[in-house]
């Protein structure tokens, strides 16, 4: 019996969830919470700052997250259960940098409900000012606490239904800026280096540092992982799945900020950095295609807001049920959905408060610290479990993909705006200390682990 298997049916006494998900279901799963029209988020201020080479960015992003994809669904296999990146790097290296890593991505998850919030609510009151921004914060929450509380099929298909719905307005926006495109100068114009390398523009820690804030959009493809113990078949699914979603993703996220470029390529000269792909729409397809691209907007708060409150309420249930956090609470399930309700409500709290009472700059530029670092510990995950553990010396798949992830990831941290990494460490010492609590200085371990 594998150590997976052998973690698993330890934890068989404990609360558990129905395995009722599918590879297509956790692929789109991880869309969602990435969202098609994620470039929309950051375009103007990731365009401005890479000096118009947003694509390559996005490139850039896309391979590092192949990388960090492939060792989540390396670790999914060892251990297919509930929890992430929190999990692996508890039962592969260390239980307190298991904390840490939990620690860091929680920030992350709680952040992503809490952005989806605040954008959808922005976008919706601009659409229809009568219903004030504050009401529209409380109805976005309502219908995501809800459909999560009922349980993970009503949120997978639900999910369905709304990526169906983006994509089909992504590939309405890339037609109308093709069309626009070769109205002005033919097809040739759709050929063009110029998004990938300007000459003009070009400087290397500005496209790294654009890489690190395109990262923001892919953060969603690890959130597979933490439905591993609701997933059909998690041994084959669960790195199929965050591979596929991430490199979908990636392709979506590529030709939307290609063309845009296309489109308007002086990107220090839009209206509002916030709202710049709405100039490009404008210009692209009149009052007709931001009005499409508007409601678009408000779904993608949907979608990013079931998927990330179902992860942040999950990866609680996997700290509660190793009694990192108090276990009565965290590990209630809902007698008839079986759904982690006390968590769910407790994410629809935090996300309303800050909603209401944080900036969108502030809570956006956070959530890659997050990110990366549970990106890190995965990687590193990888190795000290199949390369020195298991002894498995298989140089490429266990040392070489996983160290590159590991470096890649390492890069782009560093190279986070300095504020970004002043609130992180911040956010990490508050972890140092709860663990020094919790744990009675490091010398109790959770109990899951006593018997690995």
């Amino acid at each position: 019996m594998s150590q997976g298997q052998s973690n698993v049916n330890q934890d068989s006494a404990a609360p558990h969830f129905k395995r009722v998900l599918t590879l297509k279901d956790l692929v789109i799963y991880g869309i969602a919470f990435m969202t098609p029209i994620a470039p929309a988020y950051i375009y103007g201020y990731a365009a401005q700052s890479t000096g118009g080479m947003l694509p390559l960015a996005y490139l850039i992003a896309m391979v590092a997250m192949m990388f960090s994809a492939y060792s989540y669904g390396r670790m999914a296999a060892a251990f297919p259960v509930s929890g992430s990146t929190y999990t692996y790097t508890q039962r592969a290296i260390n239980p307190h940098l298991g904390f840490f890593a939990g620690w860091a991505m929680f920030m992350d998850y709680v952040l992503v409900p809490l952005i989806v919030f605040m954008v959808g609510a922005s976008y919706a009151n601009a659409l229809i000012p009568s219903i004030p921004y504050w009401v529209w914060v409380f109805i976005i929450a309502v219908i995501i606490t809800v459909i999560n509380i009922l349980g993970i099929e009503m949120a997978a298909k639900t999910n369905q239904i709304l990526v169906l719905f983006m994509g089909i307005v992504v590939v309405i926006f890339v037609i109308f800026c093709v069309k626009s495109i070769m109205g002005e100068g033919g097809a040739t114009a759709l050929v063009s280096i110029t998004p990938f390398f300007n000459n003009e523009t070009f400087v290397t820690t500005a496209i790294i540092s654009g890489a690190a804030m395109a990262c923001f959009s892919f953060l969603g493809f690890d959130s597979i992982t933490t439905l591993s113990e609701e997933s059909v078949n998690p041994k084959n699914d669960i790195w199929k799945a965050a591979i596929l979603s991430c490199l979908i993703g990636g392709v979506i996220f590529i030709v939307q900020a290609y063309i845009a470029q296309l489109v308007w390529p002086d990107v220090n000269n839009f209206s509002s950095a916030d709202t710049a792909l709405f100039d490009i729409a404008n210009v692209a397809g009149g009052a007709v295609l931001v009005t499409l691209y508007t409601v678009a907007i408000i779904v993608s708060t949907f979608t990013a807001g079931l998927t990330g409150q179902a992860s942040a309420s999950r990866l609680m249930f996997s700290m509660g049920r190793d009694e990192v956090l108090p276990k009565k609470f965290f590990t209630h399930l809902h007698p008839k959905y079986k759904t982690p309700i006390y968590n769910i409500l407790l994410m629809c709290s935090i996300s309303i408060a800050g909603a209401l009472f944080l900036s969108i700059d502030f809570v956006a530029e956070l959530m890659s610290f997050g990110g990366l670092t549970g990106f890190m510990f995965v990687n590193l995950s990888v190795i000290v479990y199949y390369y020195f553990r298991k002894k498995e010396k298989k140089f490429v798949r266990y040392l070489l993909i996983p160290g590159l992830g590991f470096l890649i990831c390492f890069y782009l941290f560093i190279n986070l705006s300095p504020m970004t990494l002043k609130v992180g460490f911040i956010w990490m010492a508050i972890g140092v200390v709860y663990a020094l609590i919790t744990t009675k200085g490091f010398r109790k371990l959770p109990p899951s682990l006593i018997d690995l």
